[in-house]
């Protein structure tokens, strides 16, 4: 089969064997991958992909199912859309059969495939570790991106008002047309997110030099989840701060998680928010799709940081 390695920081569609299909798998003929920013720093060589992981790119995809193995509760030719450690830029992935979804009714497999990594990111960090109540005010930094879109939907859905921080006027008008209820724009400084704040939550893919802001902004008993290092990795924390306001500072990934504990989150992501898109509460925010032979313009544009939502790089244009 033909997959997308990163190979020297270039993108290369080589020959790869077709994985096997063992008890409590499914195989998918992949349609369209999501991109990610994950993606971006493998490509690089700065995010290998954890210990048995295919390292073939792609953290998402949909598709058809052409295998279930034993155990699996899947039929052949059903569309699914899963979350991967890696292999969804190719032909076909194979994946625990627990690690795939349905795609929502009414939704295409282009749209399917900008979603199981950005929800599956957004429920597990705002409503799992940090226990999101209704009601509690929420900050999304980098709330344009994928995750940050997501999440805008999934506070508004579950009766969270939020904020964010984006980089343009134009990216603040897209989150609150998705929801939020304001901003604030980086250019123009961040200072201004206090006339909106205390905060319950705050979700934050920047690190370390948002470190001191985040605390400043958070209330009494607040929670701060930690998903990226894009701001850094080395922050000078007041401490006393911490324990005056007695935060939760939780850091936070997915990828490297168990099966088990993914298998866990899909299916709390099939009951919690899958019904959501057929009542159309929620939408995926796929901005634009790229061909098969164009993943270099992809990569490129996410690389940009002008993004407002998703990139799908589709991988058979026969499916979609």
């Amino acid at each position: 089969m033909k997959a997308l390695q990163g190979v020297e920081g270039q993108l290369e569609w080589g020959e790869r064997p077709a994985p096997v299909c063992d008890v409590g798998q499914v195989r998918i003929r992949v349609a369209a991958a999501g991109l990610n920013r994950a993606d971006l720093l493998q490509r690089a060589g700065h995010y290998p992909p954890p210990p048995g992981a295919s390292d073939i790119l792609g953290l998402e995809c949909s598709g058809v199912v052409v295998e279930a193995g034993a155990g699996s509760q899947w039929k052949v030719g059903e569309r699914v859309c899963a979350l991967l450690a890696g292999g969804g830029m190719a032909e076909e992935v194979v994946v625990d059969a627990r690690h795939a979804l349905p795609v929502p009714e009414g939704l295409s497999l282009a749209e399917a495939a900008a979603l199981p990594e950005v929800y599956a990111t957004a429920w597990l960090n705002l409503f799992e570790l940090a226990a999101l109540k209704p009601g509690e005010k929420v900050l999304l930094h980098a709330g344009a991106s994928g995750v940050g879109s997501a999440a805008i939907q999934l506070c508004k859905a579950f009766g969270n008002p939020c904020w964010v921080s984006v980089g343009s006027s134009e990216r603040l008008a897209y989150c609150e047309g998705l929801g939020a209820q304001g901003g604030a724009i980086r250019g123009e400084g961040l200072e201004s997110l206090r006339d909106f704040g205390p905060f319950d939550v705050i979700l934050d893919p920047v690190g370390a030099s948002y470190a001191e802001l985040n605390l400043q902004l958070l209330a009494l008993d607040g929670r701060w989840v930690n998903i990226g290092l894009m701001g850094g990795n080395k922050a000078s924390l007041n401490m006393a701060l911490l324990l005056g306001k007695r935060i939760q500072l939780t850091g936070s990934t997915l990828r490297n998680r168990d099966e088990q504990f993914k298998a866990e989150l899909l299916a709390s992501l099939q009951q919690h928010v899958w019904p959501l898109f057929a009542e159309g509460r929620l939408k995926p925010q796929l901005e634009r799709t790229y061909a098969r032979g164009d993943a270099e313009a992809a990569f490129a544009e996410l690389a940009s940081n002008q993004v407002a939502g998703k990139l799908v790089l589709l991988v058979d244009d026969s499916l979609v």
